[in-house]
């Protein structure tokens, strides 16, 4: 069949919104959009200006205008206070080294919690401002580098003093209507978190989750009547919308639907929740008022972000479909409307790109969910691309975001692309995700076996051209494959993945090390485990060219797990092509270097697998 060239540049969104990581936990509550405290403009972050900055949009309508761009900064998340101060964090060059900034109502632009330090990180969420504006918290490891504490600090002059200090990574939840108490979640992994209240003039803190074993608290913010909202799985096997009193600890189950809720918010006054229920891949939002059900909307895509404005007449969420890029979109709660206020769109058009097949593949620990996307006219079997996801406790869904563009751009060319959830993905209950820890390169490597083997066995995909791809964690699996199974693969790519998972953990920035140990393993205890499971200890095995892309400042993702594929790789005589790039980190915040990186992935495997 005739190769369809179209530039990936013609299936990448006019202009990116910057994404949400929600289901790692330690990165909970951030958003990239925010409501006016007078309900008449939008916030949110894009790239429309080259890298990640601050966009606003009247509600009545006007064309966006740049309201904050940190220079030489990429912007990540965003907070407005009552009193109209717009909060931003940002970082430089990929680092996430996170500092706040601040727009005030007169238009100035000022320095917030800016701390010189080789690792001091300020993490901000959508709701950290108190209710009278004068006041917000966020979380910090200015203290301790290995320690993410709770801070407030006053809005006007930027003064702070703690709230929590502790041997733990806090993130804020919210503040009670009345002001006095803010919800934290102390986080231990992804599949473990408690809640606690604190009193914001004494700082003693209240615990309302105490729980043996793994259980997910992740904070929402508080009823009018004085309960903590939160999404839990204390008991359950998928994650529920729970009310808390923090008197008695007594739970109140608001929606406990058989799939996960993704997202909740509530308005200041604790009148108005928002929810987002992901059922297979796809949201639904609900909402309530004064304790009633007010409505529910099936998104057909995902819910990617969600914040509500502090009186909760209105709700804004970012969708995204599987052929849609994302769009901002605002919902009246009393009335149910929701309109786009925002929309990306690509030079293709959407009837032009592809649907995914949603299907279910047989392994040995229970079949793995999988999209599915196929080229539209295929003559004869194709050559596939297995796609495993970064994470790994993340789920792929049908959803265009900056993964999803140069698929399509593949599937557009005639190559198909195959997603899967393995073990140790979001969104398909606790047991399924937990599965993964400790257990990098044992069962996860047993669901890409089977997935690789139903590739190999499908008529309509070509045995013989067969790719393996991913990103971070979806590098670490694309490394295991064409190391562990590496008479399968005509090529592979590896975005930033891990290669050595001793060397991952001995690196690691110390804010991530307490996770590592209960995520992935000791370095001490388990080192022979960890070093049997790493790809490099394989990595003679490799039999097919490889693509190396890699941050150079990368803080997840060290530089040296790279360096050590493409070095043995080139000592052994094999075919590698290594691209860094000086300034970025664990992704992209540049719009030319996502272009750059993302376009040579797409021209080498199509070089590989159509020829």
């Amino acid at each position: 069949m005739a190769v369809d060239r179209r530039p990936l540049a013609d299936f990448l969104p006019r202009e990116q919104l910057r994404q949400m990581a929600h289901t790692t936990r330690r990165y909970s509550g951030a958003s990239a959009i925010a409501i006016s405290p007078d309900r008449r403009e939008l916030a949110y972050v894009s790239d429309r200006g080259g890298t990640y900055a601050v966009w606003a949009v009247s509600l009545g309508g006007d064309e966006p205008r740049l309201v904050i761009a940190i220079d030489g900064g990429a912007v990540r998340g965003l907070c407005w206070s009552a009193k109209g101060d717009l909060i931003a964090s940002a970082d430089r060059g990929g680092t996430e080294r996170w500092q706040l900034y601040v727009r005030r109502p007169d238009g100035t632009i000022h320095h917030f919690a800016v701390t010189e330090g080789e690792r001091v990180q300020h993490h901000l969420s959508w709701n950290a401002a108190s209710p009278d504006g004068m006041r917000v918290a966020y979380s910090t490891n200015a203290r301790e580098p290995a320690d993410v504490d709770a801070v407030l600090a006053d809005l006007a002059d930027g003064a702070t003093r703690p709230l929590a200090q502790a041997p733990a990574w806090h993130v804020i939840g919210g503040w009670s209507p009345d002001g006095r108490t803010l919800l934290v979640m102390r986080v231990q992994d992804n599949s473990d978190q408690d809640l606690v209240a604190i009193d914001v003039e004494s700082a003693d803190a209240a615990e309302l989750t105490r729980h043996s074993g793994d259980a997910q608290h992740v904070p929402a913010g508080w009823l009018r009547d004085g309960r903590a909202l939160a999404i839990s799985d204390l008991g359950r096997e998928h994650l529920a919308l729970v009310a808390i009193d923090p008197r008695s600890g007594e739970r109140e189950t608001i929606d406990g639907p058989e799939w996960d809720i993704e997202l909740a918010v509530s308005s200041t006054d604790g009148r108005v929740q928002v929810w987002s229920v992901n059922v297979d891949g796809f949201s639904t939002l609900r909402w309530r008022r004064d304790g009633r059900l007010a409505g529910e909307r099936a998104l057909g895509g995902q819910c990617e972000d969600l914040v509500v404005s502090a009186d909760g007449a209105l709700a804004s969420f970012v969708r995204m479909g599987a052929t849609a890029p994302a769009q901002v979109w605002v919902l009246d709660t009393e009335s149910g409307d929701a309109r786009p206020v925002v929309v990306t769109t690509t030079p293709v058009p959407a009837a032009e790109l592809v649907e995914p097949e949603q299907v279910r593949i047989a392994a040995p620990e229970g079949d793995i969910p999988a999209l599915v996307y196929r080229p539209r006219r295929a003559a004869g079997p194709v050559p596939a691309v297995l796609y495993p996801h970064g994470g790994p406790e993340a789920q792929s869904r049908p959803a265009y975001n900056h993964v999803l563009g140069p698929l399509q751009c593949l599937v557009a060319r005639g190559i198909a692309v195959v997603v899967p959830n393995i073990h140790g993905s979001t969104g398909y209950g606790r047991s399924w995700q937990s599965a993964i820890h400790k257990d990098w390169g044992g069962i996860d490597l047993r669901d890409l076996r089977a997935v690789s083997e139903w590739m190999a066995t499908r008529p309509e995909f070509d045995p013989q051209r067969l790719a393996v791809y991913g990103g971070s964690y979806g590098g670490f699996a694309a490394l295991t494959c064409v190391t562990r199974l590496p008479e399968r693969w005509r090529c592979a790519v590896d975005l930033f993945g891990v290669a050595n998972l001793v060397t991952m953990l001995e690196n690691a920035q110390p804010n991530w090390r307490r996770f590592n140990a209960r995520w992935i393993g000791d370095v001490e205890r388990d080192r022979a485990r960890l070093a049997e499971r790493s790809p490099i200890t394989r990595i003679d095995e490799i039999r097919c060219p490889l693509l190396v892309i890699q941050g150079a400042n990368d803080p997840r993702v060290p530089k040296d797990e790279s360096d050590q594929v493409v070095r043995r790789l080139r000592a052994l005589g094999r075919r590698v092509e290594y691209l860094v790039f000086e300034d970025e980190g664990h992704g992209f915040t540049k719009r030319r270097n996502h272009q750059a990186a993302y376009a040579r992935i797409v021209e080498f495997l199509t070089a590989e697998l159509l020829g």
